[in-house]
């Protein structure tokens, strides 16, 4: 199998506040995993398909083919993509915070603006 799509249980107890967790068994590099998480198989399947993407954009641009790395290239990407839109995020945030004080200033203590 190459990607998500096996649900082969599950935990938690619905209202219980639990979360309900799902085991996906997926193939990456040939080695078969099994995950546990809330993720639906859509999401898991997206998610091996990002890593299936990422492995051949990394593979194709080195010379060198030792899976491990091209697997240790491919999580550095991925680490400082996700590093960068961390990051990026954070300065929208704030700027989302400055904006919303402006804001603030011209609403009443109510939360309603005045007609």
């Amino acid at each position: 199998m190459s990607g998500a799509g096996q649900d082969s249980g599950q935990a938690g107890v619905a209202g219980t506040g639990q979360p309900l967790k799902r085991t996906h068994q997926v193939t990456v590099l040939g080695q078969q995993y099994s995950l546990r998480t809330e993720a639906t198989p859509e999401q898991v399947q997206e998610v091996v398909d990002f890593i299936h993407r990422s492995l051949a954009e990394v593979s194709g641009r080195q010379k060198a083919v030792d899976t491990l790395d091209v697997a240790v290239l491919t999580l550095l990407n991925v680490a400082g993509s996700y590093l960068h839109l961390k990051q990026s995020a954070a300065v929208g945030e704030r700027r989302l915070d400055v904006l919303l004080e402006k804001l603030d200033r011209f609403i009443p203590d109510g939360g309603e603006a005045s007609r």
